[in-house]
């Protein structure tokens, strides 16, 4: 009854939404909760099974999208809420007496939303997961002396593989649930015993005596004179009991407008889920050489702040810059003693967290901003099958993929295949008879659509299929004057020579005919009518023909 008996003291309206963030976090906690116990029930935590498992969820469970659409959603809203929630609470200097161990348990549950948001990132096991995941680790890795015995204890070992999606799942459904329980209950005790801070109101003096007021010197009783921190803290608690007396109790008249704003937050996160769907994604390749990294938006300012820490000067950003930060807001409560809570009242501590808010909304800005190397551009849905397929069997177990895997097949992007498509698919559906008659082989025999797939994935490698013999007019026409290939063209644009090596035939379609679906930033244009004056099937042509192009372009001295 407690929780539901007690006063509130009164504020102005903005003042009484701002103290709906609160509820409304919890309600993200529970959200989050049980969603997350909806997925394990169709999730498998190996990565045989993972990327599998994730696709199931979003294309064939029941209301699997949608559920998993709320938890993506519902993460990122965890985030956003917390830090409203942590900043509005400093900017009104409730961290002050007596709610220390209020605020402290508040930062400690930031870490652990945190810690939620980068664990939960491998489990989908596709690239951005598995990448993100790899450099997440090694920027970990960078921390003095102790390095290497945090990378190994969140990898299970050297490299991000089987033993790191086993701990990042145990920690994301068993330890960390565990440590918000024990955080949020201690949370929401303090919170009802101690009492929701009072609005802070400006103290006249200030403004007469400037720096006084913030260095707690008493201008009614003179210049130079302090008054004692006790004194302070005994009226400030007196004022605080008559304010709350007055105000209203927490119910019907604060519960309903948590209510409506836990409403309002459910009703965007559902908005969401519809208008930008969670993405699938390719597979995680640890092979892959040409993927490039990028978190997700709450850790992009860490990600940019890197770029200007480079070679030994990275664990500034990585490690020790964060570091500080989390001593500064675990220590600010004890060290900032005096009772002045107004932001106006307190110049340094509120330019303070302006500074840092704008330091983390630009970096995070410059770093959405900045070219994403390697967009995510979908494949025919067969070729997608074919390269799970490729990882569930272990075909690098005898076959490589630009280098990368076993010697004893062909490499199925540099070297050029012997056979035909129905010698393959024979291959595929019957190896013990083609490949080694009377003898044992790795593989085990596929469905007629499974090698059907994987002959798909197969040739997309190979460069998607032959080409015409109009391609390189085609390309040299239109894009010759910027571009090289075989030693020929024009220079303003990079050398295509090695393309085929790092960009699939779905990705030089793609971008071919509108660059800008894949960097606003480009400056080339768009090549598909109406906009541009080739065809489809000239594209088509025209990227297979680059697809084929896999001679590496000559160094530059």
């Amino acid at each position: 009854m407690a929780l539901f008996d007690r006063h509130i003291p009164k504020s102005s309206p903005l003042v009484e939404w701002i103290y709906t963030l609160g509820s409304v976090l919890l309600f993200f906690f529970i959200l989050q909760a049980v969603t997350g116990m909806m997925l394990a029930m169709n999730y498998v935590a190996s990565p045989d099974h993972a990327f599998d498992a994730a696709r199931y969820i979003s294309l064939h469970a029941p209301f699997g999208w949608f559920i998993r659409g709320l938890h993506s959603w519902g993460a990122t809203a965890m985030v956003v809420v917390i830090g409203a929630h942590m900043l509005t609470t400093f900017l009104s200097g409730s961290y002050k007496y007596p709610r220390e161990s209020t605020w402290v348990t508040g930062v400690f549950l930031f870490l652990i939303v945190m810690l939620f948001g980068f664990t939960g990132y491998l489990l989908p096991w596709n690239q951005k997961a598995y990448w993100a995941t790899v450099v997440g680790t090694n920027i970990a890795g960078s921390t003095p002396v102790i390095g290497d015995y945090i990378v190994r204890f969140f990898r299970g070992g050297s490299e991000v593989g089987p033993q790191t999606l086993s701990r990042f799942y145990a920690m994301h459904v068993l330890m960390l649930p565990a440590a918000l329980l024990v955080f949020v209950a201690v949370h929401l005790f303090l919170v009802v015993r101690q009492g929701i801070s009072a609005p802070p109101k400006r103290h006249p003096e200030y403004g007469r005596h400037g720096i006084n007021a913030e260095l707690g010197i008493d201008p009614g009783v003179g210049v130079g004179t302090q008054i004692s921190v006790d004194a302070q803290r005994s009226r400030a608690v007196d004022e605080y009991h008559h304010e709350k007396e007055a105000g209203e109790s927490f119910y019907p008249f604060y519960l309903a407008k948590d209510a409506v704003a836990v409403l309002l937050a459910l009703a965007v996160i559902v908005a969401l889920v519809f208008l930008y769907p969670t993405e699938i994604g390719e597979i995680a390749d640890p092979a892959s050489t040409s993927y490039n990294p990028r978190p997700d938006w709450y850790f992009l300012f860490l990600f940019q702040a890197l770029k200007y820490f480079p070679g030994s000067m990275e664990a500034v950003a990585a490690v020790m810059l964060p570091g500080l930060a989390l001593t500064v807001l675990l220590a600010v409560p004890f060290f900032d003693r005096r009772m002045r809570q107004n932001p106006l009242d307190r110049p340094i501590a509120t330019g303070f967290a302006v500074a840092t808010l704008a330091g983390v909304i630009a970096l995070t800005v410059i770093g959405a901003e900045s070219p994403l190397l390697n967009p995510y551009v979908p494949e025919r849905p067969t070729v997608e099958e074919g390269h799970r397929l490729f990882h569930t069997l272990n075909c690098a177990y005898c076959h490589s993929v630009n280098g990368r895997g076993s010697k004893i097949g062909p490499d199925l992007m540099l070297d050029p295949l012997k056979h035909d498509k129905t010698w393959i698919i024979a291959h595929l559906e019957r190896p013990g008879e083609v490949v080694a008659p009377g003898h044992r082989t790795a593989m085990t025999g596929l469905l007629p659509d499974e090698s059907a797939d994987l002959v798909d994935y197969i040739e997309e490698l190979q460069g998607g299929g032959p080409y015409s013999e109009k391609a390189s007019r085609l390309f040299y026409r239109n894009c010759g004057k910027c571009h090289i290939v075989a030693g020929h063209g024009g220079t303003k644009g990079p050398d295509l020579s090695g393309v085929g090596l790092v960009r699939s035939v779905s990705f030089i379609h793609r971008y071919i005919e509108d660059p800008t679906a894949l960097y606003s930033k480009s400056q080339m244009p768009a090549f598909l009518e109406p906009k541009g004056k080739l065809t489809h099937v000239e594209i088509e042509d025209i990227a297979r023909f680059l697809a084929h192009q896999r001679t590496p372009a000559p160094a530059k001295n």
